[in-house]
């Protein structure tokens, strides 16, 4: 049986926007929670031993991340090294340079030639040896068309043709690295892809910004007995019925508000050759938290939106609020008050919405099939307008003014 760690997306170095310096550190303080969580799962992996560790791909927001945080990503990874685990970093679509021009962000992972580390920046079978037995990897890092765009053959070809290509020469190379494999050895399948039943739940910029999709229906195939995927945020096993499991690991670490609901982790997989018993681990990351109300109709404004903080646990979470006011209201609501509610909050922003009158609720004698003239309307008008009563007469008076004039 052979024990495997299976993580994917870091991006390291994500968020920042999200975070403040941590004057005793002079690092920003949600590269220190993706540091953290990074070291929770090599930390795992050392401490259960496995005989190998899977990257799905994208270790950085992009292909050229500061030497600081590629130092952070180095640190963590070298550990693996040391402890003589062996490691496949797949090269995912954050990963690539210029489109998938001009190598990787982690080929100098192979340059340096670390032990035990193998960069998988393409389509290639790996027989790699563990103390418990021989395991088999074909790798599958990104594809782009980019190629396939400069070649004559396919210049006047749509988009969706060239996927169409592009996926057809796949599922070719595919069968050939299948037809290779050692029948009687574990096989993995290591992808960093867009699997056509994947839910990608809500994130946005980083997980599906773009390329083709893969029907899941190509990794469905007797001689994988795991199939580890990456660039999809949101955990998930693509075949329910284990038959080979199709696992999203997730990323390790919320990179924005659109991930708030997800929950973080990896997976542990126990492997033979014809079963994969593998499990979702949870990180203890930090809690994305979005408040919202609507106080336009509020008497008291400012206590609705306090008593809308008060009922969510803000403490040490990365919090926005959002809340909707009447013009008329915003003198009555004091910023340092808020501020205030929500000093427990690892960092938080405030975004206030004016409601416009064509959103406000429409007076019932304004509906249709009421005639009205304009004084009447105007009186109606200033009726239901609680911040016009004291000027209410003179408003009358100065319009039944103008009306004679």
């Amino acid at each position: 049986m052979v024990k495997i760690l299976h993580l994917s997306d870091i991006h390291m170095g994500s968020g920042f926007s999200h975070g403040k310096i941590n004057p005793e550190t002079g690092k920003n303080t949600r590269l220190e929670d993706f540091i953290k969580t990074l070291t929770t799962c090599i930390d795992r992996a050392i401490d259960l031993k496995v005989d190998l560790v899977l990257f799905g791909g994208d270790a950085f927001p992009d292909s050229t991340p500061p030497p600081y945080v590629y130092d952070a990503f180095a640190e963590q990874f070298k550990r693996l090294a040391t402890a003589n685990i062996p490691t496949i970093l797949l090269v995912g679509n954050h990963d690539q340079h210029s489109q998938g021009h001009g190598g990787a962000s982690l080929s100098i992972y192979r340059t340096l030639d670390v032990p035990g580390f193998i960069v998988g920046d393409r389509i290639r079978t790996h027989q790699i040896s563990t103390p418990n037995g021989d395991v088999q990897v074909i790798t599958l890092p990104w594809l782009t068309s980019a190629i396939l765009e400069t070649k004559e053959s396919t210049r006047n070809l749509s988009l969706s043709e060239i996927d169409r290509l592009l996926l057809k020469r796949l599922q070719e190379a595919l069968e050939g690295k299948i037809r290779e494999l050692n029948p009687n050895l574990p096989t993995i399948l290591l992808a960093h892809v867009m699997v056509d039943r994947a839910t990608i739940g809500s994130e946005r910029f980083l997980a599906v910004s773009k390329g083709f999709t893969v029907p899941v229906s190509l990794f469905i195939r007797p001689e994988f007995d795991y199939v580890a995927l990456g660039h999809v945020h949101k955990h998930q096993n693509l075949n329910p019925s284990n038959n080979p499991p199709i696992i999203y690991p997730g990323s390790i670490e919320r990179v924005d508000f659109s991930e708030e609901k997800e929950d973080k982790g990896y997976v542990l997989v126990e492997l033979t050759r014809g079963h994969a018993q593998w499990e979702f681990c949870p990180l203890d990351v930090r809690r994305f938290c979005t408040i919202r109300v609507d106080v336009s109709q509020s008497p008291t404004p400012e206590a609705a939106i306090l008593q809308a903080i008060a009922r969510h646990p803000i403490q040490d979470a990365v919090v926005r609020l959002f809340y909707k006011l009447r013009n008329d209201q915003i003198p009555a609501v004091n910023n340092n008050n808020l501020t205030e509610a929500l000093a427990l909050a690892h960092q938080f922003t405030i975004y206030p919405e004016v409601v416009s009158p064509s959103s406000s609720p429409r007076i019932p004698e304004f509906n249709v099939g009421h005639s009205l003239d304009y004084l009447e309307a105007l009186a109606t008008y200033i009726q239901n307008q609680a911040h016009l009563q004291d000027i209410a007469t003179e408003m009358l008076e100065a319009a039944k003014s103008l009306c004679e004039d």
